[in-house]
């Protein structure tokens, strides 16, 4: 079995692409040691982060979730929609960090309740 590290879940907006890869250098999460999947509405897409975390974790062993939603999301996710994505995170064995990702290329990290 190939494994990485990392599941990096967010919204394929190509305005956060650069502050996702920032976030990313930030954590030290390199490239190479983590599945980057992006679609639309990110870590709020219940249906679409079930399937992939699934994935990451048969197919890769991963055990860590990086977890983003961002403002203005067309898709309609919001801050609040990352509570939800922890718990389905946790609920597949991983330990997730949240963040929420502003239009300025900043973030901010959303600690789980």
């Amino acid at each position: 079995m190939h494994t990485c590290s990392h599941a990096v879940i967010g919204c394929m907006d190509f305005r956060i692409q650069k502050t996702m890869t920032k976030l990313l250098e930030h954590l030290n999460v390199q490239e190479g040691t983590f599945d980057r999947v992006t679609f639309a509405g990110g870590a709020a897409n219940m249906e679409q982060l079930k399937i992939h975390l699934g994935l990451s974790k048969k197919l890769h062993d991963s055990c860590m979730a990086v977890l983003s939603v961002h403002e203005d999301c067309g898709a309609g996710a919001v801050k609040e929609d990352l509570f939800k994505a922890a718990d389905t995170a946790r609920s597949l064995g991983f330990d997730p960090k949240l963040f929420f990702i502003k239009l300025d290329g900043t973030w901010e990290e959303v600690k789980a309740t």
